[in-house]
């Protein structure tokens, strides 16, 4: 990838600013501003803005993201920072994709002045009206205060509650696919924000420009922006991005020329950039949990032993480091078929590059599927750091990157094969995969309309581990009787025991594989509580016959 600074076309280079100009032009109080997505986030932007906001002594701020990868001052202020917090947190890892930084933000809310640091970051955000408008949540906003003595006394208030529960992150509970129209856009086909800010690479020879190693909402949105000039751009280039493409009308780049519009009205601010990209940590799925490989195993270990079933079929990973280790694990087995996916990752690249993917399919807009030999469908993509991953990808033709309300689509999952995540599930079937009992967590995403593609002939592995720990410390099951008071849910129990054309859904812990497909509430009650950790059984099989006089 070219790092080395590029001569910028005109529209472009009367529009560049220093960064702390362009915020100043931009950033202003009562502004609402629209944030890239995952791995195509402004780095620069998020490194800068707190400073900027208090400097400026900026209020009523709402900043609209999505799945934020890296935990910025303006989130956490400086807890991370206290009292070397950070050192020794990679010790006896989980794989989760954020576990380094969700074990520092945990950890921060329970030593005392890591805890004054980031309730006080809290009451800075809530004096100035700084609201986080997210649709996908990750540990830098949905660290739980846990209930302790030192919280109890101090910070009451706050006790149980993540920033969604504290009026600082006001959730956008919506699918994938959904979120350019459900974040961005107004009633009447406007801008809901005031400014859009984005990273995007030089223009290329051809003069177009590309949103890197991330599609989802970006583009839609911005491609709105410059026909309907109805709000700002704060636009960082970076050379050091990947450049990729999309799948004909559903482009994840731009031509340069579509700025002009813009810059005439002055709307458009240009920062010269030299950001990271962001990344996984090195070595994230160095140091597996027992249960975390215990349950890749098992599902690895499933599609071998069922090859009519499985292989050929097009193969989905969900955003979770469990279902990640069962794709590295394929590569050592004799699974071959196709790819297609909502987020690709350095193992499912691996598939590819070896041949075990032959190639992906696209959804046409009359609904027609095209095949595509050779190449490889997905919305967003992660690397890991001191990889060579986003040079992999880096002007690759055989890499697909377009918008999600275009790849996650229902019909594009008809008859795959899909590995997703979740972290509780009860009796009824109600599973969630976003939440801890009253908090949003992370999001739905594009899990549910995912799982109601593979409804129709496919097949769902859905990876849990049996247990999970509370703020306090706590060990308790993640398959419940009925799902915790105020638990948001993102599946149903007609999406779990439902299914048609031949259509299996499993639910993997460490302990095992249950069928959930076909099956009554009495079958689905006993098949998942043979997963279920052993500690928790007994209670699990009396509450059964107590609630549902189900004989366990």
């Amino acid at each position: 990838m070219p790092t080395t600074p590029q001569k910028l076309p005109k529209v472009l280079a009367d529009c560049t600013l220093s960064n702390e100009d362009a915020l100043k032009k931009v950033v202003k109080s009562g502004r609402s501003v629209m944030a890239g997505f995952a791995t195509s986030e402004p780095v620069t932007f998020y490194s800068t803005v707190w400073d900027h906001i208090r400097k400026e002594k900026l209020r009523e701020i709402k900043i609209v993201n999505g799945l934020v990868l890296t935990p910025y001052k303006l989130f956490v202020g400086s807890a991370l920072s206290r009292k070397g917090l950070l050192a020794g947190v990679a010790d006896n890892v989980s794989v989760s994709l954020f576990a380094e930084w969700a074990r520092a933000i945990n950890q921060a809310t329970r030593k005392f002045d890591s805890l004054a640091s980031l309730i006080a970051h809290y009451k800075r955000l809530q004096s100035r009206n700084i609201v986080f408008r997210c649709g996908f949540l990750s540990p830098v906003v949905n660290g739980i205060i846990p209930d302790t003595k030192m919280s109890r006394m101090l910070y009451p208030d706050y006790i149980g509650r993540n920033t969604s529960r504290m009026g600082i992150t006001d959730m956008l509970f919506v699918h994938f696919p959904d979120a350019a129209d459900s974040m961005g856009m107004d009633d009447h086909g406007g801008s809901k924000t005031d400014l859009i800010a984005l990273v995007m690479t030089p223009p290329n020879a051809d003069g177009e420009m590309s949103h890197g190693p991330s599609s989802a909402m970006n583009g839609p949105l911005l491609e709105h922006t410059c026909e309907a000039c109805d709000q700002d751009v704060l636009l960082y280039v970076n050379p050091g991005l990947p450049f990729t493409r999309g799948y004909n009308e559903a482009a994840n780049t731009i031509h340069v020329d579509r700025f002009k519009k813009l810059a005439a009205a002055g709307r458009l601010a240009v920062v010269r950039d030299d950001g990271a990209i962001p990344a996984l940590p090195a070595g994230a799925f160095d140091k597996p949990l027992p249960a975390e490989l215990a349950i890749a195993e098992h599902v690895v270990n499933h599609i071998e032993s069922n090859k009519v079933r499985t292989h050929g079929r097009a193969l989905q990973v969900g955003f979770g480091g469990t279902g990640v280790l069962a794709v590295r694990g394929l590569k050592e087995s004799s699974w071959t078929g196709r790819g297609y996916t909502e987020m690709l990752e350095p193992y499912t690249l691996d598939l590819f590059e070896s041949g075990k993917i032959a190639g992906s399919h696209f959804i046409e807009l009359d609904g027609r599927r095209t095949q595509l030999d050779g190449r490889m469908v997905s919305t967003f993509s992660v690397g890991i750091k001191g990889t060579d991953f986003y040079r992999r990808i880096d002007n690759n033709p055989a890499v697909v990157m377009a918008p999600s309300h275009r790849v996650v689509v229902q019909e594009a999952f008809y008859g795959g094969m899909g590995i997703n995540n979740c972290l509780a599930v009860d009796f009824n079937g109600h599973v969630n995969t976003s939440a801890r009992d009253k908090n949003h967590y992370s999001g739905v995403g594009g899990g549910a309309t995912i799982l109601r593609g593979l409804s129709k002939g496919g097949i769902s592995y859905l990876c849990m581990k049996s247990t999970h720990t509370t703020p306090e410390g706590d060990v308790r099951s993640s398959i419940f009787p009925f799902m915790p008071r105020g638990t948001p849910v993102c599946y149903t129990g007609p999406d779990m025991m439902g299914g048609r054309d031949g259509s299996l859904s499993f639910l993997v812990t460490e302990y095992g594989i249950a069928q959930m497909s076909g099956k009554s509430q009495s079958e689905f009650i006993k098949a998942i509580i043979s997963v279920a950790h052993p500690r928790f059984r007994e209670f699990l099989k009396r509450t059964a016959w107590r609630e549902f006089r189900v004989k366990v």
